[in-house]
């Protein structure tokens, strides 16, 4: 069987496919904005509840400083895991 032997998917499938997508992607933006608003928020936080997290300053901001698609809490995240686990 090759693929020029396949039908192709009616329009009405493609397209509701393409706005799930759509959807999907705007819902992951939103989610990494918010999520970034929040490390700007954790950002604020003096030195010693920073350091009650796991992370330091110098984590923050490194994680602020990744590009706008990057969401900064889940580099944050994994910071504050591997510090807690070399501990």
């Amino acid at each position: 069987m090759t693929l020029a032997s396949k039908t192709p998917a009616p329009y009405g499938e493609t397209l509701a496919q393409s706005i799930r997508i759509g959807f999907m992607a705007l819902r992951a933006i939103v989610r990494t904005l918010r999520n970034r608003r929040a490390a700007y928020q954790v950002a604020e936080l003096p030195d010693y509840l920073l350091n009650d997290l796991g992370l330091k300053r110098d984590d923050v901001h490194e994680a602020l400083s990744a590009d706008w698609r990057q969401d900064p809490t889940y580099k944050l995240a994994l910071t504050a895991s591997q510090r807690r686990r070399s501990i």
